[in-house]
């Protein structure tokens, strides 16, 4: 199966990346929100979702997020490329559409989940400008994403920026949502994903709290790939988006530019 990866990976990756073609691959993590056919601020189509999908499917190792983990307690570095699919704050189309997207391509997902506004009317700030607002999960739906066999983490209790907040503030974020997520499921929720995820607010502090609340991850947002030696607690995602990402061609670009600034030791901002 890793023999086959390696000659499938996509021409524009293989032709653009050549340096990379004797090296290890790093771990690509990416991160959608929505998947609507709305076109509206952090909607993905779903035609071109599943387009994407099947081209990771079919180039790349798609690798459940605890996989991954594990991979990098060991160390361990790839020598095919990979991706671990995440989504964003619990819009109730990621479980509606999403899901059923996935199970159909047999592909795996973690959805990282903003505990206080599962159930509730859709309060977050940026999307109080659509009209209507889109809908965010029922837990009914968390449950099933769950008994599904997708991961679920936690995305904070009200989805603040956590370098604005006070060390209580944080920490209650961090511990509430955990536990929230837990008595719901009723097994432990060991992920986390910072909301807005930019470099300033993925700090120090952050991260520490993060750990000591007991998680055994954080995921940023601002682009980034993931070697084997990163720690866990300093992962970098790729925030999928159409305008970039369209179609897989477009994603094998960005994917390429990602590669080289790896190489270089810097880190691919969108």
């Amino acid at each position: 199966m890793i023999a086959q990866l390696s000659h499938a990976v996509p021409e524009p990756v293989w032709r653009t990346a050549g340096a990379w073609r004797r090296a290890r691959w790093p771990y690509c993590i990416v991160a959608f929100h929505r998947i609507s056919d709305d076109g509206k601020d952090l909607a993905y189509p779903p035609a071109a979702f599943a387009a994407l999908c099947g081209y990771w499917r079919d180039h790349y190792e798609v690798l459940p997020l605890e996989r991954l983990l594990a991979r990098l307690t060991h160390g361990d570095a790839l020598r095919h490329p990979s991706v671990c699919i995440t989504f964003d704050d619990g819009y109730a189309d990621n479980a509606e559409v999403a899901a059923e997207i996935l199970d159909r391509l047999d592909l795996s997902a973690t959805f990282f989940i903003t505990s206080g506004a599962i159930g509730e009317p859709n309060r977050f700030p940026w999307d109080q400008h659509l009209a209507p607002p889109p809908r965010l999960m029922r837990w009914e739906q968390v449950h099933a994403l769950r008994a599904a066999g997708f991961g679920i983490g936690s995305h904070t209790v009200t989805h603040p920026r956590l370098s604005e907040l006070r060390q209580t503030e944080l920490v209650e974020q961090l511990t509430a949502s955990r536990a929230h997520l837990e008595k719901e499921l009723g097994e432990p929720v060991l992920d986390f994903a910072y909301p807005f995820g930019r470099l300033g607010d993925c700090d120090a502090a952050a991260r520490a709290a993060v750990h000591a609340a007991g998680y055994r991850c954080c995921l940023a947002c601002h682009g980034g790939l993931v070697s084997a030696h990163d720690s866990p607690y300093q992962l970098n995602r790729i925030p999928v988006s159409p305008r970039w990402h369209a179609t897989p061609r477009a994603w094998a670009r960005a994917y390429a530019k990602q590669l080289f600034a790896s190489k270089r030791g810097s880190v691919e901002t969108l």
